[in-house]
């Protein structure tokens, strides 16, 4: 025959307990064993912004480079210099590229 500690081994140290109360005998509880901690913390990696991956890249001198909007669709009406110019990568500013940084951390 089984006994009651085996039959709720599953159960986990803190339902061991109750469920021994619950059937009128007493168990002896022990103490669940404590985990081992490593002595060194580990940095919490950050994530990179999904968006923002997506459309801005990195250069090699901290520059950012996106495409400009509006040459997608509905431009019929603009003149080809002004769609060309659309064509073109521009930078980011210095005060989108600190906002940027913190959203790429890792370029």
């Amino acid at each position: 025959m089984l006994s009651l500690r085996s039959l709720f081994a599953a159960a986990g140290p803190s339902r061991l307990p109750l469920l021994a109360t619950l059937r009128g005998t007493t168990v002896p509880v022990t103490a669940a064993p404590s985990r081992a901690f490593s002595a060194s913390p580990v940095a919490q990696l950050l994530k990179t912004h999904s968006g923002t991956k997506k459309r801005f890249r990195a250069t090699a001198g901290g520059l950012f480079k996106r495409a400009q909007a509006g040459k997608q669709h509905l431009n019929t009406g603009f003149s080809a210099s002004r769609i060309n110019r659309l064509s073109r990568t521009v930078y980011a500013t210095k005060a989108q590229a600190k906002h940027l940084r913190r959203l790429m951390p890792y370029t």
